[in-house]
């Protein structure tokens, strides 16, 4: 019995470990997407903006962040991160700045 779930575990670890090495290459290619040539030179600019309150500025705006943010702060982080580059990017516009914004680390 002991070493049927031995090897059940065994098992388990290898799917997951090669669920991480998947999501790894595909976090790679996203960061790699995420600033094409040309991206950030002189002539595209790229401005890099790092929220390092999120849990606070999801507690001021939500009663189940207060409660429960501590619980599941990459959730927490992620609905802020895409909040604020919503609000950056209509804030842009409203500027007359043509911008593309978009969230790439979660």
């Amino acid at each position: 019995m002991v070493l049927v779930v031995l090897v059940l575990e065994l098992a388990v670890a290898v799917v997951l470990l090669g669920q991480a090495r998947s999501l790894r290459e595909r976090v790679a290619a996203a960061r790699a997407e995420a600033a094409p040539p040309g991206v950030g030179s002189p002539f595209h600019p790229l401005i890099e903006v790092e929220i390092l309150n999120a849990q606070e500025l999801a507690a001021r705006e939500s009663w189940a962040a207060r409660r429960f943010g501590a619980l599941v702060p990459r959730l927490v982080r992620r609905e802020v991160g895409a909040r604020a580059a919503a609000q950056l990017a209509e804030q842009l516009a409203e500027q007359g700045v043509r911008a593309e914004v978009r969230v790439v680390a979660p």
